[in-house]
């Protein structure tokens, strides 16, 4: 047997296999739920119950109902109850279900059961009754291919017992725990696709003819890993080392092979996600990275990416001590001249990168850092990272609010997060996390906020409330390669979603290519009044990348400035992707850039990006978001020195228009 991420390979007559869970997952990753079985059901619901994963953290689980019936409609639901009834299913039809849990953003597997929905009774259906004196019997000569409804019960000197019913369909097996898929084949290999990565599989084959099964061979296989997504590379301890960051793959891992130039080092299955500091490198250094997945003995296809070491000054001095003795004054004017000189050039390297820069030299500039593989940027964003932005976390720390916060590592600093009004007897409650951002001239002039988790989007709608803001600007999708980025906190309908004393309602919506414009009612019940919102959401932003053109990001930034400039009532807009730093920094970078280009005549790139950070972390996460901030301002001057001069017309037609209501 071979296997490869998402197929294996089984050789045999028959394969059954069953999903197992994988033993690799971080202790953070939420457990699959237990004993999934169906409890009950009618011609028009069905019942399931489950037990609850182990965990000190019970009340913390959101579990998710999904199901699937005819013509591969899918539906699902969340609950924190391990009881849920799915309804208004079609009558004697056949529904596969997956359950799973999520907790603080993170998702267990799935298990996954098939059932099938009662059959009404009419009064022309035929009945047969049999009767046996044993506890087993054989029906014989049904129909294959065909949904049966059973009833058995017990009669004893005339008395009969409750009945027992159930639904049967001929030539399939229904499944009440993990999930076992059957198929046939008459080779002796068999290709079984469509598998999870980083998963362990049990496969039964086994022959059969005439009717007669052979016994049963057995044997466990796991697919391979997923590979990690290298998501920065920075240089640290004064050139000799890079602190190096990769994001955890889905499906299972616990550990990984990292190489850097010839050295290579083990890091375990917790270190995804976080900076691992690694030494022994060479300052002004160009070296080959690589980040590879194991698990369960397998490697996955390597991750990889160029570190950078940064320059750094070589003292070189072993016969300073002669040199000194025989020329000591000579030496100290030559050593102070040097120290000075260095001081300068230094200064003026740092000043080349701070200074603004005119649009007239920008392509130029653009150029500049894109040559030697893109290293002029690639010093640019390092010495961002080099910047100190040590500020008190307090509050974002408390333990009250932990569970509020999507990654460990995005945390808004207490000088700048944008506070609630505390709910009376609920700690913590007037925490959110996020942050206030300076745009060109007001200190306040953006909220960056990561996307709602599951128990925050109450705390969401609060925000919007209390800062009066119409605007919403939404960069991720709810769901990215398989794991929640941000919980849906809008209406899919006409039906209106309360949250405490906010009711929101989606009163219009229009779908682009790239994106998607809404317009939702904010309406609080207790003080009667209510508030407009419009909500831009951009869905072609893959996380932690870059769009693969600064064309469609342009046309959405003009559609939304010119919505900014024609509501001047009301609170700043509130920008939020999955952390709240990455595209959201890079879309408030690009608006504040090219309306000081408009005004000033410059770019200040760096500076500008240096105070973003000063107001909330690692805004602009990656270097690649960085030189596409540089691309589309660049694109920006090209269109302008093109276009017809008036700018407000050419997209006067993208202006959004309400249009009617969903119907529910």
């Amino acid at each position: 047997m071979a296997g490869a991420g998402g197929g294996l390979r089984a050789w045999g007559g028959l394969v059954l296999l069953g999903l197992c869970s994988w033993t690799g997952a971080r202790a953070d990753v939420p457990s699959p739920v237990i004993n999934l079985t169906v409890e009950a059901w009618t011609s028009s619901s069905i019942t399931l119950r489950w037990e609850a994963p182990s965990g000190l953290d019970q009340q913390n689980y959101t579990y998710w109902v999904q199901w699937t019936g005819r013509n591969n409609k899918t539906e699902s639901r969340n609950t924190t109850d391990t009881v849920f009834t799915a309804e208004g299913l079609d009558p004697g039809s056949s529904y596969e279900f997956s359950v799973w849990v999520e907790k603080d953003g993170l998702t267990s597997f799935k298990k996954t059961l098939k059932t099938t929905t009662d059959i009404p009774l009419e009064s022309g259906d035929p009945i047969e009754t049999m009767c046996t004196a044993n506890t087993s019997f054989t029906v014989e000569g049904l129909e294959p291919g065909t949904l049966y409804k059973f009833s058995v019960w017990a009669e004893k000197n005339g008395v009969n017992s409750s009945r027992v019913t159930l639904n049967a369909t001929t030539g399939e097996r229904q499944l009440l725990g993990d999930p076992i898929e059957t198929m046939c084949t008459a080779n002796t290999s068999f290709t079984v696709e469509g598998l999870e990565p980083g998963t362990l599989y049990k496969f039964s084959v086994w022959a059969g003819k005439n009717g007669v099964n052979s016994s049963r061979v057995t044997l466990n296989a796991a697919t391979d890993p997923s590979p990690a997504s290298i998501m920065s590379c920075i240089s640290a301890s004064g050139g000799y080392g890079v602190i190096l960051t990769w994001s955890c793959p889905p499906g299972g891992y616990e550990a990984f092979k990292v190489k850097v130039g010839k050295q290579q080092f083990s890091q375990n299955g917790s270190s995804c996600g976080k900076g691992v500091s690694l030494s022994g490198l060479r300052p002004a250094q160009a070296y080959a990275a690589t980040v590879t997945t194991i698990w369960d003995g397998r490697e996955a296809r390597s991750a990889s990416v160029t570190c950078r070491t940064e320059s750094t000054v070589v003292i070189v001095g072993a016969i300073v001590g002669v040199l000194l003795f025989l020329i000591l004054v000579g030496l100290l004017v030559f050593f102070l001249k040097k120290r000075c000189k260095k001081s300068e050039k230094k200064q003026a390297h740092r000043d080349l990168i701070c200074r603004d820069i005119r649009a007239e030299d920008f392509a130029e500039h653009v150029r500049n850092n894109e040559m030697d593989s893109g290293y002029g940027f690639a010093v640019e964003y390092q010495q961002l990272d080099l910047e100190d932005h040590s500020q008190s976390q307090i509050m974002a720390s408390a333990p009250e609010n932990s569970i509020k916060n999507r990654y460990r590592n995005v945390l808004p600093y207490d000088w700048s997060r944008v506070p609630l009004t505390p709910l009376p007897g609920e700690p913590g409650s007037e925490y959110i996390n996020a942050s206030f951002i300076p745009g060109l001239w007001n200190p306040q002039e953006f909220i960056a906020a990561q996307g709602p988790l599951s128990q925050t989007v109450g705390d969401f709608w609060r925000l919007v409330w209390e800062q009066q803001s119409h605007t919403l600007v939404m960069l991720t999708n709810c769901v990215e390669s398989g794991r929640v980025k941000c919980e849906h906190y809008w209406p899919l309908d006409s039906q209106p979603c309360t949250h405490g004393q906010l009711q929101v309602t989606l009163v219009g919506e229009e779908v682009m290519e790239n994106w998607t414009v809404r317009d939702l009612k904010l309406w609080h019940m207790a003080e009667r009044r209510a508030l407009s919102v419009r909500q831009f959401h951009y869905v072609t932003w893959p996380d932690h990348g870059v769009p693969h053109s600064p064309d469609p990001v342009l046309a959405f930034w003009k559609m939304l400035r010119q919505w900014l400039d024609q509501s001047t009532e009301g609170g700043p807009p509130i920008v939020h992707c999955s952390a709240g730093v990455g595209r959201t920094g890079t879309l408030i970078a690009l608006d504040v850039l090219l309306r000081q280009l408009e005004c000033e005549g410059v770019v200040g790139a760096f500076s500008y990006m240096r105070k973003m950070r000063e107001s909330r972390p690692l805004m602009v996460q990656t270097e690649a978001q960085y030189v596409f901030l540089h691309q589309c301002i660049l694109r920006f001057l090209q269109q302008s020195s093109s276009a017809p001069a008036e700018k407000e017309a050419t997209y006067e037609n993208l202006i959004y228009e309400n249009i009617a209501a969903t119907e529910a």
